[in-house]
């Protein structure tokens, strides 16, 4: 069985500001881990602008990621199956299959997970050509994957405008439907409504998917029908946690970024696990 001071969950903005505190603290037995090949977390999926001072996320990332220690251990491709009351995790990945590592300290950064269409009272069928906001932005700008128009993005929030702009900046047809009698999302993000050709309907939802094999279209509540061969749900985000259940909040763990509280800002998120790093050290300085 392996051992460390602090394991952190989650290589993300949060895990990565958590790790470079903890070590800038003083702890020298620090272990990240995630299931990705990189550390990033879903800023490497952003090609957007907007973090820190006008960058994209890999940009950002990269900023994040500058002289970082080599001392801090990092472990990438794991899923982490499991975390007990005595302070001990099972972690499983391709290289190794199943390990066990024991800890003092236990930082969660694993972020959010995007609501699915699964979990909405929408009817009809589940064809080819519904996504995620998150899985088309992962697919778009990581493997130069482009979907088929015209594209009904469900959700006007921050990420729905995001991937509407960049969306209707390829030529395709998008329209945004909006629960709300108002556009979510930050202002910036929705002056892509006024400078591209991107139709938003508000104070509505969608009712019905149509389509067997392939997405055909969608009916909204109050009857209008929207040919499409896309669909992208950007409903919200609800975040991770389900590793922690049942631990009922032990005095060695700590919750921070989009894992503890959805976050509009990237810098929130860094300074949230900028804290947890420094907290976690502390924790076990006063144990010594």
């Amino acid at each position: 069985m392996e051992y460390c001071d602090i394991l952190i969950i989650g290589a993300g903005a949060a895990g990565i500001a958590a790790a470079r505190a903890a070590h800038g603290a003083g702890c020298t037995s620090v272990l990240l881990v995630d299931r990705k090949e990189n550390m990033g977390g879903v800023l490497l999926q952003c090609a957007h602008h907007g973090f820190g001072p006008n960058l994209n996320g890999p940009e950002y990332t990269k900023k994040l990621l500058e002289n970082f220690p080599k001392s801090i251990g990092w472990i990438p491709n794991v899923t982490v199956l499991s975390v007990s009351g005595d302070k001990r995790a099972i972690l499983s990945g391709a290289g190794f299959g199943a390990k066990e590592v024991s800890f003092q300290q236990l930082i969660l950064a694993t972020g959010c997970r995007e609501i699915p269409i699964g979990a909405l009272p929408i009817a009809g069928t589940r064809p080819k050509g519904v996504y995620t906001a998150g899985q088309m932005q992962e697919m778009m700008n990581l493997y130069g994957f482009i979907p088929e128009g015209p594209v009904v993005i469900l959700g006007s929030g921050d990420l729905g405008l995001v991937m509407a702009k960049q969306l209707a900046q390829t030529g395709l047809a998008v329209t945004l439907v909006e629960q709300r009698p108002e556009c979510g999302g930050m202002v910036k993000n929705q002056r892509c409504l006024t400078e591209l050709p991107i139709q938003l309907q508000c104070s509505t939802t969608i009712s019905e998917v149509f389509g067997e094999k392939n997405l055909e279209g969608i009916m909204t509540v109050d009857g209008r029908y929207l040919p499409c061969k896309t669909l992208l749900i950007a409903v919200g985000l609800r975040p991770e946690r389900e590793v922690i259940f049942g631990l009922e909040n032990p005095d060695w763990l700590h919750l921070c970024g989009n894992c503890n509280a959805v976050h509009p800002m990237v810098e929130a998120v860094v300074n949230e696990g900028k804290r947890a790093g420094i907290a976690a050290w502390e924790k076990i300085r006063g144990s010594l």
